[in-house]
């Protein structure tokens, strides 16, 4: 691959490399596929914090995907040996397999740790200790093992946790009222004199509350790619009195202006990757001012080649870019004032 070939066509190259579509692609680092497009047609470049993510997908160093150096075959060769422990890794052979790369697999051996050092912890205060002592009274006998299996049972509901919520705050409440319950009797304290509807009620109401939080919490929080809480997109835009205002934030999308006229506006922009399109303006104000925020992110300004720029800028770990020029007859002009923060902002000549 050439240094002269640009990001756009770098990232096309090594996306049909690698055997993925653009929507495929856009999945993986959390954007649209309208989104790698773009990239791909150099409308746009990609947030810098994807550089690595993209460099990692492909395969490639992030200097290789800039073009700084030509991209290197990357080759791995398997004996016969590693191709036999690569399958039995995947799954393919029989027999028992945990995949930690699985989030469900990761919270099962976090529970799993968690359930044998209570368990560990019993037998040690056992020791050292008067608590959870040997009891026999009035037909009840409290061994080890009666102090034990309540917590094995509470252990398997912290499992369930990973795959049902209510199961296993279920199965973890009955493991626990056991554990409790034995755990008071040596002392004269019996939990059995409780009405086991008022146990009931109480499961009921904490089972509730917690699906309510979740059923709320579910309306008003978003996942990015990974499964991650990420906040809600915010797309706020106004077109009146010839002015454009935009608040948008944790997504992406393309803000055409549809007035032929532009006496100015406000662009804020926060986590996001967007576009506004001006190109439709024929006439703009005198001291046309656009005023840009854009932080975390990236943010492109379509403009018709009958307006010259001025550009004034404060940047911080960002780029403010312009890309093409206006016609040598245009006799307008628009300002367009940018505070960038670790992002990119790029004015764009059509």
């Amino acid at each position: 691959m050439e240094n002269k070939e640009t990001l756009g066509k770098r990232i096309a190259q090594l996306r049909k490399a690698k055997g993925y579509t653009q929507e495929q692609l856009a999945e993986k680092v959390g954007v649209s596929a309208q989104a790698v497009s773009k990239w791909e047609n150099d409308i746009s470049c990609p947030d810098i914090t994807l550089l690595p993510l993209l460099a990692d997908l492909f395969g490639v160093t992030v200097d290789e995907l800039l073009g700084v150096k030509p991209v290197e075959p990357h080759v791995i060769v398997l004996d016969k040996d590693e191709r036999k422990d690569d399958d039995q890794a995947k799954g393919n052979r029989d027999g028992f397999y945990w995949e930690w790369n699985k989030g469900s697999g990761k919270w099962s051996t976090i529970a799993f740790c968690i359930g044998m050092i209570l368990v560990c912890l019993l037998f040690i205060l056992r020791r050292m200790t008067p608590l959870f002592p040997d009891f026999v009274e009035g037909g009840i006998t409290l061994k080890a093992w009666n102090y034990v299996w309540p917590l094995l049972v509470f252990t398997a509901g912290l499992i369930t946790l990973g795959s049902s919520t209510a199961a296993g705050i279920a199965i973890m409440a009955f493991g626990g009222y056991e554990f409790v319950r034995r755990t008071l009797l040596p002392y004269g304290i019996s939990l059995i004199g409780i009405p086991w509807y008022v146990i009931l009620l109480i499961f009921a109401v904490v089972l509730l509350v917690i699906t309510i939080y979740h059923e709320i919490r579910g309306k008003r929080v978003y996942r990015d790619h990974n499964g991650k809480h990420v906040k809600a997109p915010v797309m706020d835009v106004s077109q009146e009195d010839d002015r454009l205002e935009a608040d948008m934030s944790f997504g992406s999308g393309v803000i055409t202006y549809e007035s032929e006229t532009l006496k100015g506006g406000n662009i804020d922009t926060n986590f996001g990757e967007y576009t506004v399109d001006f190109t439709n303006v024929k006439t703009f104000a005198e001291n046309c001012l656009v005023d840009v925020s854009q932080n975390f992110g990236s943010l492109t300004i379509l403009l018709p080649r009958n307006v010259n720029l001025v550009k004034s800028s404060d940047t911080s770990f960002a780029s403010f870019a312009v890309i093409g020029n206006a016609d040598p007859d245009a006799d307008q002009r628009v300002i367009i004032r940018g505070d960038v923060n670790f992002g990119t902002l790029q004015v764009k000549y059509q």
